[in-house]
């Protein structure tokens, strides 16, 4: 007679209950990496739309202007997480019209996150430059937040969130 192999039922419940004890207690710590790999993506995307419609101003000279533009008007709007656009800017400022060409429609953003810019839009003349001062978005989901700095030069740059205190 040969010997029965496999696992008992006590020993099947005793795995399941480590198995339960440790998801459970890795939850937690996914969940923050799964925030954080948003903000990293997030702060990316911002730098990677500013630093297309930089390159754009450059090879088209003209003014490029960066804003998430109202559906209806086109107008550039100060509802950032809706998404950021870029394109030309050759005609009423900041309002994407007749001989205006969308360059670049961005995804909107998290809903239950806050993207925050002091100003409507960043504009980039013919040499690279935004017009206004430097400024900062902001992005904060939760506790957590991250920021892309815009100088005055035009160049973006990913900066911690330690930086500043809330998305406000």
């Amino acid at each position: 007679m040969y010997p029965v192999k496999g696992f008992t039922l006590l020993e099947l419940i005793i795995v399941l209950i480590i198995s339960m004890l440790l998801i459970t207690i890795g939850i937690p710590g996914f969940q923050t990496l799964i925030q954080n790999n948003r903000l990293t993506s997030v702060a990316g995307t911002i730098q990677h739309h500013l630093l297309f419609a930089r390159n754009q101003s450059f090879n088209l000279i003209t003014d490029v202007t960066v804003c998430p533009l109202d559906d209806n008007t086109n107008k550039c709007t100060n509802n950032w997480i809706s998404g950021i656009d870029v394109f030309t800017d050759t005609g009423d400022k900041y309002t994407k019209d007749g001989n205006d060409i969308l360059l670049k429609t961005g995804e909107p953003f998290n809903a239950g996150d806050q993207l925050v810019f002091p100003r409507k839009n960043v504009t980039y003349s013919p040499d690279g430059q935004i017009t206004g001062s430097s400024e900062n978005f902001r992005y904060c989901t939760g506790e957590q937040r991250i920021g892309v700095h815009v100088a005055y030069s035009g160049r973006a740059k990913v900066i911690d969130g330690s930086e500043f205190t809330d998305c406000n």
